[in-house]
C-alpha cells in the first residue's frame, strides 16, 4: 500500500523566515506596536488568495502614518527571502523519503502567493515533493475542514485507506480535522529547535512511521 506523507511548510519543513526578519527590525516592544497596527483579517485574506499582494501591502496597516521604526511590508518581505533554510536534518530526511517508491510526499500549507519566492530560494522542494497544497490557491486555510476536503477530493486513490495518509504540522489546531478523516496526524514540536540536533528532529517524523512499518 502506498503512503502519502503531507507536511506543513513553515516551522515543520523550513524555518519560518518571518520571525528572524521581523526581529532584525524590531525589539519586543516594537513587535507589539507592529501587531497593534495590523488590519484584522488582511493577512488571512492574502493567504486565501482573496486579495493581491498590492492590496495586501496597501491594507496591511490601519494607518498610512507609520512610526519611523516600523518597517513597511515590502521591506519585511525583502528581508524574509534573503535567507530561507531547512530545519536541521530535514533535507536528509526528505531526500531519503523521496527515494522510497512506496511513499508520495506533499506540502499542505497555509501560505500566500509568496510561496513562489520560497520555491525560488529552495528549489530542492520541487525535487522532494510530488504535491503542493497552498491555501492561496485553494481559497481556504487550515484548520477549516474544507481545506482537508479539497485535498481528499484531489486524491481519490487514498480515500478508501485514510490510514495511509500521514500529516505533520506544528499547530495542534490543524491536527483535529485530519484525525477526523482517519489520517495519521502528528504534532511537530519546534519550540526547542535550538536545543535539538538534526537527528532528534528527524526522529519526530521517523518514530511514528517506523512504528507503523512505513519505514525501517
Amino acid at each position: 500500500m502506498a503512503h502519502l506523507l503531507l507536511f506543513d511548510l513553515m516551522d515543520t519543513v523550513l524555518v519560518d523566515p518571518f520571525f528572524p526578519a521581523i526581529r532584525s527590525f524590531l525589539d519586543d516592544e516594537g513587535i507589539r506596536t507592529w501587531v497593534s497596527l495590523r488590519t484584522p483579517g488582511v493577512f488571512e485574506a492574502f493567504e486565501k488568495g482573496e486579495i493581491s499582494e498590492r492590496e495586501y501591502f496597501r491594507r496591511f496597516f490601519t494607518t498610512e502614518e507609520l512610526p519611523s521604526h516600523i518597517p513597511p511590508i515590502h521591506r519585511l518581505k525583502k528581508r524574509m527571502f534573503q535567507s530561507v533554510r531547512f530545519r536541521p536534518g530535514l533535507q536528509d530526511l526528505l531526500s531519503r523519503l523521496a527515494e522510497d517508491p512506496g511513499i508520495k510526499l506533499g506540502i499542505a500549507s497555509n501560505y500566500s502567493a509568496w510561496y513562489h519566492s520560497v520555491l525560488e530560494k529552495r528549489p530542492e522542494l520541487e525535487r522532494y515533493f510530488d504535491l503542493f497544497f497552498f491555501s492561496c490557491e485553494m481559497g481556504v486555510r487550515k484548520p477549516d475542514p474544507a481545506y482537508f476536503d479539497a485535498i481528499e477530493a484531489s486524491l481519490p486513490e487514498f480515500l478508501p485507506n485514510p490510514q495511509s495518509v500521514w500529516f505533520f504540522d506544528d499547530r495542534p489546531a490543524n491536527l483535529g480535522p485530519a484525525r477526523k478523516r482517519g489520517w495519521n496526524a502528528h504534532l511537530i514540536g519546534i519550540k526547542s529547535n535550538e536545543e535539538k540536533d538534526s537527528a532528534a528532529i528527524q526522529e519526530e517524523f521517523l518514530n511514528p512511521l517506523r512504528q507503523a512499518g512505513v519505514v525501517e
